[in-house]
């Protein structure tokens, strides 16, 4: 920083030597602060690192207890057209023969026809869906057929009925739909109005022979019969738990693909067990624990030859994940099934160099032979999925080794901040002085030289 211009009586360049005076003082200073700055960055950088890794590890356990993944179902329908499937965890294996019978439907009904440009004139539509009603009252100057429908539409009680106008050569008509299926959401009209009143065409009662609107869709009931005995039924085409943990999607009647006609051939739901699902998701477990590996051996790294290291060499929290990590995977879990009570006994064991290898022929005969087991094992209150994740929230959870850690570095970096700007004042402060020393020195000198001039001249010549 310059404080002033060069002098003129001395003939020095005082700014540039203030500051290399400051420079000198400051840099030996400034470079321990930006070293020490640069290795608190370089051991904040590694410690997400580390925990990234960990943390993917957990989540993955989480995933493995919470959702039931390792005790996923397969679910497939022989004519998907028809009817779809979706199971859980819960679902006993083996195949089911649903014939659908009757999709379910919401209820629509349409008036006669009539002009609608023409006010219909004041009156009342009590309306009902199911147990629900609602009264629409319509005013004289606001009766004609679309603004029915906005007051139908818009009314506050409405529940779900929808209201609209279909035009044809005729005339046009009103059409009333539920927006519910299920024969417990029928609609019903009872119209309070003058007899000779268009409003008239809208009364419907389905209990009622005769009615001044007509069913366009009755409203019903999904119905499947279940292997040739259990008749089941449902307000929506959904139809949940019929069969143990698994949900029907009902899409269409089975029709015949040459002429259309309907077909009275049931559909095969099957559900297995889904051994490719849970292989998959050990696997991901297995490569978790190697990518945590790969770099906890990084990050710790020492080689004598090179005098190279990583940014944690020697931290006791790595070598502490690490051996309990190897001791959970090694110590039978406690309630497991006798078939399987360690990590090593699923086929899964760890190498010479410290990585988890999978032997797949083992896997695949546990999966074969003792699926439910597999998902016991890791998925139960007190399982391994539980253990490994209590085990790296302890390192990683906001009270964690690795967060203290993180907490302590953070704070470093925050005072090595205030030494920066010590130094910047306190540099700023012997700027400053020496810049003012330097300028009383060169003052003292220009009077000198005019002192000496002065005498020169008294002299002879």
């Amino acid at each position: 920083m310059n404080i002033g211009a060069a002098a003129t009586a001395s003939g020095l360049d005082i700014n540039s030597m203030v500051n290399k005076i400051v420079e000198a003082e400051r840099a030996p200073k400034e470079a321990r602060i930006n070293e020490r700055r640069e290795n608190v960055d370089v051991s904040i950088s590694a410690y997400g690192k580390l925990k990234g890794t960990l943390d993917e590890m957990k989540y993955l356990m989480a995933d493995f207890r919470r959702n039931h993944t390792l005790s996923a179902r397969t679910v497939s329908s022989d004519t998907p057209e028809v009817l779809t499937a979706s199971a859980s965890h819960e679902a006993l294996p083996g195949k089911y023969s649903v014939k659908v019978e009757q999709l379910a439907r919401a209820h629509k009904i349409v008036s006669g026809s009539f002009d609608d440009t023409e006010k219909m004139g004041a009156g009342k539509l009590a309306i009902s869906l199911g147990a629900s009603s609602f009264n629409v009252e319509i005013p004289e100057d606001e009766s004609k057929i679309l603004d029915v429908v906005r007051l139908i539409n818009r009314h506050p009680s409405n529940n779900g009925v929808m209201a609209s106008v279909i035009k044809d050569d005729v005339g046009a008509r009103l059409v009333l739909s539920s927006d519910k299926s299920g024969e417990q959401n029928s609609i019903k009209v009872r119209v309070d109005a003058p007899v000779a009143s268009t409003l008239q065409k809208f009364g419907f009662n389905p209990n009622n022979e005769i009615n001044s609107m007509r069913e366009m869709q009755a409203a019903t009931d999904a119905k499947v019969v279940i292997d040739g005995l259990a008749v089941v039924t449902s307000d929506t085409n959904t139809i949940e738990d019929a069969i143990k943990g698994v949900d029907l999607n009902l899409q269409a009647l089975a029709k015949d693909d040459e002429n259309g006609q309907l077909q009275d051939k049931p559909v095969i739901v099957d559900v297995a067990y889904d051994r490719n699902a849970v292989g998959g998701a050990i696997e991901q477990f297995v490569n978790a624990y190697n990518q945590f590996y790969a770099t906890s051996q990084e990050l710790a790294k020492f080689d004598p030859e090179t005098q190279e290291k990583g940014p944690l060499v020697g931290d006791s929290i790595i070598r502490s994940v690490d051996n309990q990590l190897r001791a959970a995977f090694s110590t039978p879990v406690e309630g497991a099934p006798e078939s399987l009570r360690t990590l090593s006994e699923l086929g899964i064991t760890t190498t010479m160099q410290g990585q988890l290898e999978i032997d797949y022929d083992m896997l695949d005969r546990q999966l074969a032979q003792n699926f439910a087991d597999v998902g016991e094992f890791f998925s139960s209150r007190e399982g391994f999925a539980r253990k490994v994740e209590d085990l790296i929230h302890a390192h990683t959870g906001i009270t964690g080794s690795i967060k203290g850690r993180q907490d302590s570095l953070n704070e470093q970096r925050m005072s090595l901040n205030s030494e920066q700007e010590k130094l910047d004042r306190r540099m700023d402060s012997v700027q400053k002085r020496v810049h003012d020393q330097f300028t009383a020195m060169d003052k003292a000198m220009g009077e000198m030289k005019g002192q000496l001039s002065s005498m020169m001249s008294m002299l002879p010549s």
